[in-house]
């Protein structure tokens, strides 16, 4: 969007402006989650080399964004939950409330047999899991800019510009796709932000974690 607000007669601090700025919005990325460990098995014992999706232990539940609670490290809600919990002494048990069975226990595609701490020695289940069954992160980005546009006395045809340039104005940030292999201790939990389609580095890159970013901007025009 942009707006320039035009006056007559000596009105120097009303006229010349013009105020501009972009919107990013969109729903989270959609992911599915695969157990990397039994991928991993089957390339070296069958020479498979597809992906293995994890087998749900009954239907799941409908899909949910997730977002900074599922932040590593502290991560109090992650987007998947996860396969093991630590006890308050270290040691790990497996998660009640898993929606996977363990990794390695798949019988089949779509099958396998419940079991604790990797011990599938449980009764058999089978659920489809399905593509892309989850979704990570929503993402929102808002840029802004507002300049100053002055005609130069003597000059007929030249105008200086000087304003500046708002990345991220909010500072908001995005987070990324969470951990989506079973076999990882870190399920579920996110590790990097989202970068910015924008910014004063150019592109789609937003300086690490794209914060907010301010430049001070001057052009000519003849």
């Amino acid at each position: 969007m942009k707006a320039v607000l035009h006056g007559h007669g000596s009105d120097y601090l009303v006229t010349g402006w013009q105020i501009s700025g972009t919107i990013f919005a969109r729903t989270g990325f959609p992911y599915t989650v695969i157990d990397a460990a039994e991928s991993q098995f089957l390339a070296a014992k069958n020479n498979y080399f597809g992906t293995i999706y994890a087998v749900p232990v009954g239907p799941l539940p409908a899909s949910t964004s997730c977002g900074e609670a599922a932040a590593f490290p502290s991560a109090p809600r992650p987007c998947v939950a996860p396969e093991v919990l630590v006890l308050p002494d270290g040691t790990m048990t497996a998660n009640p409330g898993a929606l996977f069975v363990q990794s390695g226990c798949e019988t089949g595609f779509n099958t396998g047999n419940l079991g604790a701490s990797g011990v599938c020695n449980g009764p058999s289940v089978t659920f489809a899991q399905g593509r892309n069954h989850f979704r990570g992160p929503n993402y929102f980005n808002t840029d802004f800019a507002i300049t100053k546009n002055t005609k130069i006395h003597g000059w007929e045809s030249a105008m200086l510009g000087i304003g500046f340039q708002f990345f991220n104005l909010f500072n908001h940030p995005n987070f990324g796709l969470p951990d989506s292999w079973i076999s990882d201790p870190n399920l579920g939990k996110i590790f990097y932000l989202g970068q910015s389609p924008t910014s004063l580095l150019g592109a789609g890159r937003g300086g690490d974690a794209a914060p907010r970013m301010i430049q001070l901007k001057v052009q000519l025009q003849f």
